[in-house]
């Protein structure tokens, strides 16, 4: 793909995420495509997977969660994106009571392309800071994406 058509699609993409247009989202993905949480070492494979970690662990946990782009990359068939990722914790997150506190982090996105639509997203952000910020105990959450990777063979369905 060229860079034009990447950039287009990851913007459609970020407009469904906004919206919380999550078969929105699934249309800029490959069928068996992938959502990696670099900082809990959690893959969710397919779109099945890929939906229930939109819904339960980021659109449940942090319902104004918004990334602010401030610059990407392009590489053969990839993109790379970065910015600020703020959000509130307001609902459970891998099943932790939320903090209530409000977070700005920096993240790091990299996009795969694959015939004509996203493959799939690896997300890259500091987790102790958020957890900080968001009044979150990081062990706790360490812990119960410990518990995931486990039960799920290092892929997870939510």
């Amino acid at each position: 793909m060229d860079t034009t058509e990447m950039r287009r699609l990851f913007e459609t993409h970020r407009e469904a995420e906004a919206a919380r247009d999550i078969d929105g989202i699934l249309r800029t993905f490959v069928p068996d495509c992938f959502l990696e949480t670099k900082a809990l070492g959690l893959r969710s494979q397919g779109g099945d997977a890929v939906r229930a970690a939109y819904q339960q662990q980021y659109f449940t946990a942090f319902p104004d969660l918004s990334p602010e782009d401030e610059g990407i990359g392009y590489g053969e068939d990839v993109i790379a994106v970065w910015g600020t990722l703020r959000g509130t914790s307001r609902g459970e997150w891998l099943g932790v009571p939320p903090g209530g506190g409000a977070f700005e982090v920096p993240f790091a996105n990299i996009v795969p392309f694959r015939d004509g639509l996203m493959a799939g997203e690896a997300i890259y952000f500091d987790l102790a800071t958020l957890c900080e910020q968001a009044r979150i105990p990081l062990e706790r959450i360490r812990a119960a994406a410990a518990a995931r990777r486990a039960g799920a063979g290092a892929t997870t369905t939510g």
